[in-house]
């Protein structure tokens, strides 16, 4: 018979053992209680979809409807959550009429409110993913 060149038995196999060090060292932190009115957090929890379309407009202060949709990469769904917002009282939106366009539709721009903006800071606060 032919014997395997470099092969063990199952004995020294048994033998090497190999020695598990820890990855990271985690640190413990000290939890920093927040003050939050319970209509916002109601909202936050419950309306998470809405809070992308809240950061994008926190960025852009005022959109056009058109490119609020365009920057959030969604029509339909897009269109559902910025009348959820508007319910809720979230988005301001505001008819603003331009002297240089032709003819067609005024265009109508959507703004945080007050309270849309207390609920995206905290959403930041708590650390929701982005």
């Amino acid at each position: 018979m032919i014997a395997k060149k470099n092969s063990k038995t199952k004995i020294e196999t048994a033998k090497e053992t190999k020695e598990i060090k820890p990855v990271k060292v985690v640190k413990e932190t000290k939890s920093i209680p927040i003050t939050v009115e319970l209509n916002i957090l109601k909202v936050l929890i419950n309306e998470r979809p809405l809070i992308p379309l809240l950061r994008v407009l926190k960025k852009n202060r005022e959109l056009h409807t058109r490119e609020l949709l365009i920057t959030m990469g969604s029509w339909g769904y897009g269109q559902s959550l910025m009348k959820r917002a508007t319910n809720l009282g979230l988005i301001e939106r505001k008819v603003k009429k331009e002297k240089s366009r032709g003819r067609g539709k005024p265009r109508i721009y959507n703004a945080l409110t007050n309270k849309g903006r207390e609920v995206v800071k905290l959403a930041d606060r708590i650390g929701y993913e982005k």
